[in-house]
């Protein structure tokens, strides 16, 4: 049983000296992961220093030290304002800005490359001392949420023209990949003479993270929030389905395999079952059968309750990719904690964990919240327990 957790820079106070924060990160975690496949989610930022990376390490990026990212002038103030009127003055329990929290900046501190690889090296160091087989990847968001998306919002709007929820606020970046690209002049890892008008956003993606993939020796990617799929969270937002469309998601999911050969590509879906993924949005099977692992999202702030059970028995159905089930703790973007906040959900989660667990492959969790701590103890214990019990009934 694969245990899958994501981990972000906040748990760092020296992102030039991350071994503290990662011989932490194992210990606060080691009964999770002793004895079991273990795969980490590094999340730097929100995937656009993967976009951007040209093989330069020196090279400065955005990453996600924010404890709660909106872009745009003016719109920290006015959203805290807005916060405090509705949360603590208003005593609002529920959606955002209760969810988001305030907007502030946790660190200061300049993130590079060379850092990035820093930090990957601790990770492997640590796991080796400790026995333990650890699968590291990097993760790819296809929105503009978390830290500054350079590469989505500037440099190609043409093909980041859907909008995110992003705070508590709606905005551009949501790559679409079924889109042609304009002529883009600036050096890439996976395109060193720059980008030729007209290639797809879909193998620009695909090449940078091979790139990006291989030069850091990393095991592979986990593409997020249904990257791939235009249209967050209802079918209702998917765009008309159109042969075209069809066959430019189909060729993503090729080139991104193709690309990274034998490494991992972990896709996190819609929260919707399969055959909702196929008539909305234009998911195939041959993309599916591209994918390592899927990563059934039951995220509390997002999901429909009732579409969790169809959802884990539609993935497993595939007969393919592992089946990674989501559960909540904390959001390492955002201030919400699931099991203080949405006690029902976070209930119903477990729930499912038991009745469900012959249909799945692994678990997976945000291992820090958005001030860089670690989930307490008391519920990673609470949870593990219930783990055990679920996969002994199964076995």
């Amino acid at each position: 049983m694969e245990v899958l957790l994501w981990l972000t820079p906040k748990i760092f106070d020296d992102l030039a000296d991350p071994e503290p924060g990662v011989e932490a990160f194992f210990d606060h975690h080691a009964q999770w992961l002793a004895g079991r496949p273990v795969t980490i989610a590094f999340c730097a930022g929100n995937g656009d220093h993967i976009l951007n990376y040209s093989g330069d390490r020196s090279v400065v990026f955005d990453w996600a030290r924010y404890n709660c990212y909106a872009a745009g002038d003016g719109v920290t103030r006015r959203h805290n304002l807005d916060w405090l009127s509705r949360v603590r003055e208003g005593g609002e329990r529920s959606d955002n800005p209760y969810s988001a929290g305030p907007m502030f900046v946790l660190s200061e501190q300049q993130m590079d490359y060379r850092l990035l690889a820093g930090i990957y090296a601790a990770i492997r160091s640590s796991a080796a001392r400790r026995g333990l087989s650890v699968r590291l990847l990097e993760y790819l968001e296809p929105g503009p949420e978390f830290c500054r998306s350079e590469w989505k919002t500037e440099r190609h709007p043409e093909v980041a023209a859907a909008t995110a929820d992003a705070g508590g606020h709606i905005v551009p970046g949501v790559i679409d990949v079924t889109l042609p690209l304009a002529a883009d002049p600036h050096r890439y890892a996976a395109y060193p003479g720059g980008v030729p008008e007209g290639l797809p956003a879909g193998d620009f993606v695909a090449a940078q993270t091979g790139a990006f993939v291989r030069d850091f020796g990393l095991d592979g990617v986990l593409l997020g929030n249904q990257f791939g799929l235009v249209g967050f969270w209802r079918p209702s937002n998917a765009p008309p389905l159109t042969p075209a469309r069809v066959a430019g998601i189909d060729r993503f999911f090729a080139r991104m395999r193709a690309e990274l050969g034998e490494a991992l590509v972990y896709w996190m879906d819609t929260y919707w079952p399969v055959d909702v993924e196929r008539s909305a949005w234009g998911m195939t099977d041959e993309a599916y059968a591209t994918l390592d692992a899927v990563l059934v999202s039951t995220f509390a702030v997002l999901v429909e309750r009732t579409q969790i059970v169809p959802n884990v028995r539609s993935k497993a159905a595939l007969n393919g990719p592992r089946v990674i089930f989501g559960l909540d703790f904390v959001d390492p973007w955002y201030w919400y904690r699931t099991h203080l906040d949405d006690r029902r959900t976070y209930r119903y989660q477990r729930e499912v964990l038991v009745a469900e667990a012959a249909s799945i492959d692994g678990v997976s969790y945000f291992a820090n919240d958005t001030f860089g701590h670690f989930v307490p103890r008391r519920w990673l214990d609470e949870t593990l327990s219930v783990l055990r019990a679920a996969f002994r009934a199964a076995a």
